[in-house]
């Protein structure tokens, strides 16, 4: 008999918590193979008998819209920082050529 439904949203719950722990890190370009894993594992389980209640998919979209927003901030964070060094950058060599 295959992995029991509490098995398998464990390990659910694992991949999200290693993505989030990424994106938390601002390392989320590493996490596109946990995100194969995951959708993986999503599929399987809803192709299984009997597949996810409702709360549990419930809860596995909140959170992955939880730390899909986290990923936004992250990268707005990065962006604006970007261009902060590129407006530095131009002062300091506008303020070397005067």
């Amino acid at each position: 008999m295959g992995q029991s439904l509490s098995a398998k949203a464990k390990r659910i719950n694992v991949l999200l918590n290693n993505i989030e722990a990424l994106v938390q890190s601002n390392n989320a370009d590493e996490a596109m193979p946990i995100m194969d894993t995951l959708n993986s594992e999503l599929k399987s389980w809803c192709e299984s008998a009997p597949p996810p209640n409702t709360q549990e998919l419930e809860a596995i979209h909140a959170a992955i819209n939880k730390i899909n927003k986290q990923a936004m901030a992250k990268k707005n964070e990065s962006s604006k920082a970007i261009i902060r060094q590129k407006k530095s950058g131009k002062a300091i060599s506008a303020y070397k050529s005067v």
